[in-house]
């Protein structure tokens, strides 16, 4: 097969012809252009042996395609050596000091193999007195210690070569090194050097290439594939100051002065052997047996010729520098343990992330031998993934990232989906074959590496659909007659238990669900979701990302979202500011916390948590001791069910309570600081929930109530307006039929409740008479029998751009006000409970949100990849109607 060569020139006939007309207008406008013109008959004439000569050129030959490559420094990558952390038990009753010096050798057990696979120690190790066993990281190379490869001429280029090439890729971060030989203790002050044979051997250091060195730079470029080693040329640089202009680049080693390498041979695929193989020492070590627990990996060939062909033109475009994504992505790459990689704006992505600022997104090489067939599960992915390489990409992306930029290099995260099928094929089909082709198929496509059926792989943020999956299983397989109860199931979501719901103000189309000891996050309202955090021996009760600054005295947090869990006995507060990726444990405490709130004072952040014991105060910091403030000085020790925080449209910062025991609401509008609070009425209420809802320039509160019987409607809602001479409560309970109150959220100028055993109930916050409006048994919410609705633990509301919002049933526009208009925004509506999570945009109609199991898509964020589970496509025999 030809590979694809460059287009040196792509003019033809007529776009020569063209050119030159239009250069006579300009030049000579008075020139005769019909055909018939001599001169004209010239051009043509010269257009045509142009255009003859152009075709030619467009024919070089691959050797000549190669030389260029040559000429622009593009090289083969080198081939990677695979890596074990390999067990050294004690297998004697001596209990003393056991040293491990580097170059032990430990073979793989594959019976009578003439080339055994040999790892090696390329570092020394102890197993310490009385120390049953030790772990070393062995690799699958031999060590080169100090060979000669070559004296110095004193002359700039001089090139060298070592005498085992290739020169091996390991996980360690020096495993080639270059010195020259310098006088003993002549060694500047602050390099490194080596000793060998009564010799000093000062550490030279690689670089890409000398574009950046100096004169007196002690540098060269190597290339691992061939061993060479290359040393700063002199090139002509003339100044009005230096008529000659000969310069060299950098330094190079004096005239007869030794120069040695240290460097790791081999490496390749064969050393990814299975665990527990590594097992014969092959140098004599009394006393210690060895094993390897866990599969060696990071084992890569040397890139193929047509690699490298290809990528030469990339490397071309790049020149070394990462400027565009594409750049960031091949130089990513150049590692052996990095297959593919993607590379994006943070800022584009991230609503934390500052202006400048590149992530890398890495994905690790997998050889063939370890996904057979192309079943590659995210287990597999994550042993792959070598940290010394993604140190190492990282900081190859430091030097070469553009002025003003930052980069980071972190791996992948994937999404693994299950496809389910019933596929029917004709009675003289193989079903077991059809079966395994179709499996492999699947495999083979929905991968996050390149395979033969898809040589990208699986694009990063590709959504899985029915449609995709139709294709694959009929069009690609001639005996299907069709394809029936097809079926998506990932591994986790939120489909039972939902005990909270939130949106993220800063983050569009984000949301969060917790369920259990997870945390959800969806970046699609709610039309997927990934889990973001995981809270062992917890059980999440309160998701609260960060207000958004609408008014004065909101410090904006962007990324930051505060998690509530309990425990068996007590609670804790964990906090994250990228969005779930990583997160912190900022405090603990004895009692049982029920809600938390954000709270900014006099500048600085903290978080409320309301418990059944009293009300705390937490900082932002790791390791914080809750502070508890007083409420009511009758009653240290009063719970609370809920805490919300609120800003005036002057910027004064208030708290409100909603107690336990039927004590009514507290509230304090001075920051919430211990002995502000005052009871502002509703006792013998049952006040359960409070929400804040900011009407333009008014503030007010609102709070649920509960009700102990069951089969009474309730007593539904109480509002006021803050910031007044008194407060006066409203109660909204007309149209109220669904118990206790168990969640309120707003959307614009619609309010919505979850109840207890009505659903979801809504209502216009600016009609002049409100009242509630409650769903039919028909609307989509799961029913616990013929007029009750299972319990709604938790609702969210948000307007979301219209544009960009996931479908639901029905669409409901808002305005600015958030009573109607055609403004491109919409409501979006969340609500979970034990059977997950459910969506409207009108709270009338609803539809599950993304399960475990699913017909119709699975999605996946941007910058994660799905890859396949264990597919089950069951193939059925069937006889065709007449005429089929």
């Amino acid at each position: 097969m030809t590979l694809p060569v460059p287009n040196l020139d792509d003019r033809t006939f007529l776009d020569l012809v063209t050119e030159a007309r239009d250069r006579i207008r300009r030049t000579h406008p008075d020139w005769d252009l019909s055909v018939h013109d001599p001169g004209i008959a010239l051009v043509e004439a010269f257009a045509h042996l142009t255009e003859v000569m152009v075709y030619r050129l467009n024919q070089l030959p691959e050797k000549a395609y190669v030389a260029f490559l040559n000429l622009l420094g593009v090289s083969r990558h080198a081939p990677a050596a695979a890596w074990a952390d390999v067990t050294f038990t004690r297998t004697g009753s001596d209990q003393g000091t056991i040293r491990i010096p580097a170059g032990i050798r430990v073979a793989a057990a594959r019976g009578a193999d003439p080339q055994p696979v040999v790892f090696v120690t390329t570092e020394p190790a102890l197993l310490a007195a009385g120390q049953a066993e030790v772990t070393v990281r062995m690799h699958h190379c031999e060590l080169v210690e100090a060979e000669l490869i070559g004296t110095g001429t004193g002359e700039p280029g001089q090139v060298l070569r070592a005498a085992r090439a290739p020169l091996a890729h390991t996980a360690e971060s020096l495993d080639l090194l270059l010195g020259v030989e310098v006088p003993a203790g002549s060694v500047e002050l602050g390099a490194a050097a080596r000793e060998h044979d009564g010799r000093t051997f000062e550490i030279w250091r690689p670089v890409a290439n000398f574009a950046e060195a100096g004169p007196a730079s002690k540098v060269y470029v190597v290339d691992r594939s061939t061993g060479t080693f290359t040393f700063a040329p002199a090139v002509d640089l003339r100044t009005p100051e230096n008529s000659t202009g000969l310069a060299a680049l950098g330094a190079v080693p004096p005239a007869g002065r030794q120069v040695r390498a240290w460097y790791r041979a081999g490496g390749g695929p064969a050393g990814n052997v299975a665990a527990d193989t590594l097992t014969g020492l092959r140098d004599p070590l009394p006393g210690v047996k060895t094993t390897n627990p866990q599969p060696a990996r990071g084992g890569r060939a040397m890139e193929s010729m047509d690699s490298a062909m290809l990528r030469g033109p990339y490397e071309f475009f790049a020149q070394q520098r990462a400027v565009t994504a594409r750049d960031y992505e091949i130089l990513a790459a150049k590692s052996g343990a990095i297959a593919r990689a993607r590379a994006f704006t943070r800022a584009d992505v991230y609503s934390f992330a500052r202006p400048g600022e590149v992530e890398v997104v890495l994905v690790p090489s997998v050889p063939d031998e370890a996904r057979p067939g192309g079943r590659l599960p995210v287990a597999v992915l994550h042993d792959h993934e070598v940290e010394e390489a993604r140190d190492r990409a990282e900081a190859d992306l430091e030097r070469r990232r553009s002025l003003g930029t930052s980069c980071r290099a972190t791996w992948a995260r994937y999404k693994a989906v299950s496809i389910q099928a019933t596929v029917v094929v004709r009675r003289e089909e193989d079903a077991e074959a059809v079966a395994r082709r179709i499996h492999d198929r699947l495999y083979q496509t929905l991968s996050p590496l390149p395979t033969a059926l898809n040589p990208t792989g699986w694009a990063f943020g590709e959504p899985l659909r029915a449609s995709n999956v139709y294709r694959m299983l009929e069009q690609a397989e001639p005996g299907v007659r069709y394809v029936d109860d097809v079926r998506f199931v990932v591994a986790e979501a939120p489909d039972a238990t939902v005990r909270c719901l939130a949106a993220d103000q800063y983050q569009p189309r984000t949301w969060y669900a917790g369920t259990g000891g997870v945390l959800f996050r969806s970046t699609n309202g709610g039309a997927g979701w990934e889990a973001v955090g995981r809270f062992d021996d917890e059980t999440v009760v309160r998701v609260v990302p960060a207000p958004a600054p609408a008014r004065p005295g909101i410090v904006p947090r962007p990324g930051s979202v505060a998690v509530l869990t309990q425990r068996e006995t007590g609670s804790r507060v964990h906090l994250t500011t990228d969005l779930g990726e990583t997160w912190t444990q900022l405090s603990g405490l004895d009692s049982q916390a029920q809600d938390l709130a954000w709270l900014d004072r006099d500048g600085v952040g903290i978080l409320l948590v309301a418990t059944d014991t009293g009300l705390y105060e937490v900082p932002l910091l790791p390791g914080s001791v809750p502070l508890p403030i007083q409420v009511d000085a009758t009653d240290a020790d009063r719970g609370f069910y809920s805490v919300r925080t609120f800003v005036s449209e002057r910027g004064v910062a208030g708290v409100a309570l909603a107690s336990m025991a039927n004590f009514g609401v507290y509230l304090s509008v001075n920051a919430g600081r211990s002995g502000s609070y005052a009871n502002v009425g509703l006792a013998n209420s049952d006040c359960r929930v409070l929400a804040v809802q900011y009407d333009g320039p008014a503030t007010l509160l609102w709070t649920g109530t509960g009700e102990a019987d069951p089969k009474k409607p309730g007593h539904g809602c109480y509002r006021t307006r803050l910031f007044e001479t008194d407060v006066k409560w409203q109660g909204l309970a007309n149209g109220w039929t669904g118990g206790t109150c168990r969640g309120l959220d707003f959307a614009g100028g619609l309010a919505v409740a979850a109840t207890q055993s009505g659903g979801v109930l809504s209502l216009d916050t600016l009609a002049s008479e409100p009242s509630w409006k409650t769903v039919s048994v028909n609307c989509g919410l799961p029913l616990r029998d013929r007029t009750r609705f299972v319990p709604v633990d938790a609702v969210a509301a948000a307007v979301v751009p219209a544009t960009s919002a996931a479908p639901a049933v029905g669409r409901a526009t808002v305005g600015a006000a958030g009573t109607g208009g055609t403004s491109a925004v919409e409501r979006l509506i969340l609500a979970g409970g034990a059977n997950g999570v459910f969506r409207s945009s009108t709270a009338v109609e609803w539809t599950p949100s993304a399960n475990q199991s699913t017909a119709d898509v699975v999605t996946v964020p941007d910058t994660w990849l799905l890859c396949s589970g264990e597919h089950d496509i069951k193939v059925v025999q069937q006889d065709a109607p007449s005429g089929d």
